[in-house]
């Protein structure tokens, strides 16, 4: 259950320059369509860092340009030039379904990004080429299958190959096509930009349902007569966990106004723990976005010029150790918040906590109302749990011995849009409970979530036994804006 992004060019554009970084929203927002411009300054950086790079590769060898790569990199290039094409070629081994289209235009805005930091050496038609295929919407199929967290080179190869004129695009792409030189082949390869940018556009994502998700937990303290203890300034205290006292405080004024008593001395975990739990996904996403950002910002590719000292440097910058760890960690986070919000669905469909009939059924006796709701969330709650598995503790021993480990980031990333889609459809289970129990209740909502509860109620007009697919499908779309209220503070 997503939402569709907006159509292409619907946003301003994003500018691009040599040492300004770029941030995860305007990624986010050439993924959703806005076209890009890079500054007079980064094409003068990409010109003087060609030139820098190509004498410094004339005096020493440098591997992908004078060298083969992989296991072959002790063999010496004696074809530059065919050497470049062959390497496109033979690492376009994408595979599996297709990627979204909004994953490869993030993937082709982060490449461009990294790219206009100048130390790669690269051909500056590139960076125009890729710029062209962006502002034309103009993209290859790229397959989902070929990334292990040490470089996408499968997708970035596809790119490669659609810049070269040998992979169709969608319109066909114009313009001269890029000739794939080894002064720029293993220089466009070398990056992880399609585990970031898929991972800045779920990032994104997540932030949106964390927010709706706050919005709901308000809402359930309302429709449950919870008590306002467990997200007072003391219990954040309390909890001595950072972004506690973030949560609690965004609850409290979401709850301004509101003064009813509590129904009981202390409620069970899925109200009281709340803070706590969210606490851990607010500090998991911080860390998640500050990595994306820093990757998406940085010359990582392997080697590394740097013109003004004359050197070149050979590294393992690309091997994604830390957001492997960041992102299993978001995974982790999501597990603990999808648990909390599946028990106050139970909550919801519990008389004893709700005075009214089971599973807040209506019309005739033995009606099952939201019974299946429960169901349907413990399935996605079931593949969260899934995602959760660290794909950071996968190993791999590659080309002959010369690659003997892998991060295995991508995995994380592709687990992560996992995780949020089921997360969206547990938020959407619980969105639906709500209102249909804001309704029954006859509840009357502080100021501040008045719009949202009254959003929440018209999900499900009537309460009769009815195919529940078309009021959960509105939820789940309704999560994008319901967090508007916290956005706007």
């Amino acid at each position: 259950m997503s939402t569709p992004s907006p159509a292409p060019h619907a946003l301003p554009p994003v500018r691009i320059f040599a040492s300004a970084p770029v941030s995860l929203g305007e990624i986010v927002a050439i993924a959703d369509g806005a076209t890009v411009t890079l500054a007079p300054e980064v094409a003068e950086a990409l010109v003087h860092g060609q030139e820098a790079a190509e004498r410094i590769s004339a005096a020493r060898p440098t591997y992908g340009r004078s060298t083969g790569v992989g296991a072959n990199r002790t063999t010496a290039v004696t074809e530059a030039e065919a050497h470049g094409r062959m390497l496109v070629r033979s690492h376009a081994t994408d595979a599996g379904d297709p990627l979204p289209r909004r994953v490869v235009r993030a993937t082709a805005a982060t490449r461009l990004v990294q790219l206009g930091r100048a130390r790669s050496g690269i051909d500056p038609a590139v960076a125009h080429a890729l710029q062209r295929m962006l502002n034309a919407d103009a993209l290859p199929e790229v397959g989902s299958a070929g990334s292990i967290g040490t470089g996408d080179l499968a997708a970035l190869s596809a790119i490669a190959l659609a810049l070269a004129g040998e992979r169709p695009t969608t319109p066909p792409l114009e313009g001269e096509p890029i000739a794939w030189g080894a002064d720029s082949a293993l220089p466009f390869l070398s990056s992880n930009a399609l585990t970031v940018g898929r991972s800045a556009l779920a990032a994104a994502e997540l932030r949106r349902l964390d927010r709706a998700g706050r919005v709901l937990y308000a809402v359930a303290l309302v429709a449950f007569e919870g008590s306002a203890e467990a997200f007072s300034v003391p219990a954040a205290s309390a909890i001595a966990a950072p972004g506690a006292d973030v949560v609690a405080g965004e609850i409290r004024a979401l709850l301004e106004g509101h003064a009813a008593a509590p129904a009981r001395i202390q409620d069970p975990y899925g109200l009281r723990v709340y803070p706590v739990i969210q606490a851990l996904v607010v500090t998991a996403l911080e860390r998640l976005e500050s990595q994306l950002s820093r990757l998406a910002n940085a010359a990582q590719e392997n080697p590394v010029f740097d013109a003004a000292a004359g050197t070149v440097t050979h590294h393992g910058g690309f091997y994604q150790a830390q957001l492997a760890a960041d992102l299993d960690a978001m995974n982790l986070a999501i597990a603990q918040s999808a648990a909390s919000s599946h028990a106050r669905l139970r909550l919801a469909n519990e008389p004893a906590y709700t005075g009214l009939r089971p599973f807040l059924a209506e019309g005739p006796d033995g009606a099952s109302g939201l019974m299946m709701l429960e169901y349907t969330a413990a399935g996605a709650l079931a593949e969260i749990r899934a995602s959760a598995a660290p794909a950071s503790l996968g190993t791999v021993v590659l080309s002959r011995g010369a690659e003997e480990d892998a991060s295995f980031a991508s995995q994380g990333a592709v687990q992560l849009e996992r995780a949020i889609a089921a997360h969206r459809t547990v938020l959407a289970c619980e969105a639906l409970a709500l209102g249909r129990l804001l309704r029954q209740r006859e509840v009357t909502a502080p100021p501040r979530l008045h719009d949202a509860a009254d959003r929440l109620r018209a999900l499900q007009p009537s309460h009769e036994d009815q195919d529940l697919r078309p009021p959960l499908t509105a939820a789940a779309a309704l999560l994008d804006e319901l967090g508007d209220v916290i956005a706007a503070g």
